[in-house]
């Protein structure tokens, strides 16, 4: 594999590109947006523009918003030589994958759904980097209509990048696990930056605070769409939280704190074992 498609070059798609372009490989790009085009081509990160090398590229990246992403590779199939793999990068995957998967528009090129599990809480070409991806993990969907080879090729290319692992699961099991390793984290953060209290907090806030607020400052027009396209396993998420919530409430109008003190020694114990499994 030399030469490598991306559409969309914002934050994710636009990494892509450079840590594709560091990697040694031929890249063109699309964008909606022209000027960012001609940015990355003036970068030396895209070697030209997509329109005009369809048919030369062997791997299409594809990093849009999850709405878009059906539509978008269904129209560029046609154009791709035979044998191309295409992957996209959108946040959830049973939407896309039961979409594309085996789906006879599709012949003819080999399609894996993706995720790769990196971020910031900005937006844009010009957030992007090229070691965003640098220790992270980058998820790839198998099912029925998979393509083996396709997939032994990506869990080759994605190293390559700066990924520190390839994880291989289902479009369901991701949709449900990111529902609570991802998106509630950016509904509480939401959330919790809008108490009254927040006008007081200046002087008074530190390292906990900072962790729990980072993801509010994000694009709320994409993280609706991945919410909504993904809404009974993140509902499932918050209506556990409110439970455990409800938990400690109960525990400060009783003023039970032998329980309180038992609830936060779970949570400790929780938080302990996670640490020791990821080591």
């Amino acid at each position: 594999m030399k030469t490598v498609g991306v559409i969309g070059l914002g934050l994710i798609g636009g990494s892509m590109a450079k840590a594709v372009s560091r990697a040694g490989y031929s890249v063109y790009g699309y964008d909606t947006d022209a000027s960012v085009v001609k940015e990355a081509v003036s970068e030396g990160v895209l070697a030209g523009e997509l329109q005009d090398h369809y048919g030369d590229i062997e791997l299409l990246l594809v990093a849009l918003y999850p709405m878009d992403v059906v539509d978008i590779i269904l129209d560029t199939v046609p154009k791709l030589s035979k044998g191309c793999i295409v992957i996209d990068c959108t946040g959830v995957k049973k939407i896309i994958c039961s979409a594309l998967s085996g789906r006879e528009e599709m012949a003819g090129v080999r399609f894996i759904g993706g995720h790769p599990m990196a971020g910031r809480e900005v937006s844009g070409y010009v957030s992007s980097t090229a070691d965003l991806f640098e220790g992270a993990s980058m998820i790839l969907c198998r099912d029925e209509y998979t393509d083996e080879k396709a997939l032994e090729e990506a869990c080759d290319f994605f190293p390559k990048l700066g990924f520190a692992q390839v994880k291989i699961t289902t479009a369901e099991e991701h949709d449900s696990v990111i529902a609570y390793t991802s998106q509630l984290a950016h509904v509480v953060s939401s959330s919790y930056i809008k108490s009254p209290t927040l006008e007081k907090r200046y002087g008074f806030s530190a390292g906990s605070f900072k962790d729990m607020t980072r993801v509010a400052k994000l694009n709320e027009e994409m993280w609706a769409d991945l919410f909504l396209a993904n809404k009974d396993a993140l509902l499932f998420e918050i209506n556990r939280l409110s439970e455990h919530l409800e938990e400690y409430a109960d525990c400060l109008v009783s003023e039970d704190r032998d329980k309180l003190v038992e609830l936060l020694r779970n949570g400790r114990i929780r938080k302990e074992q996670d640490l020791w499994i990821s080591d």
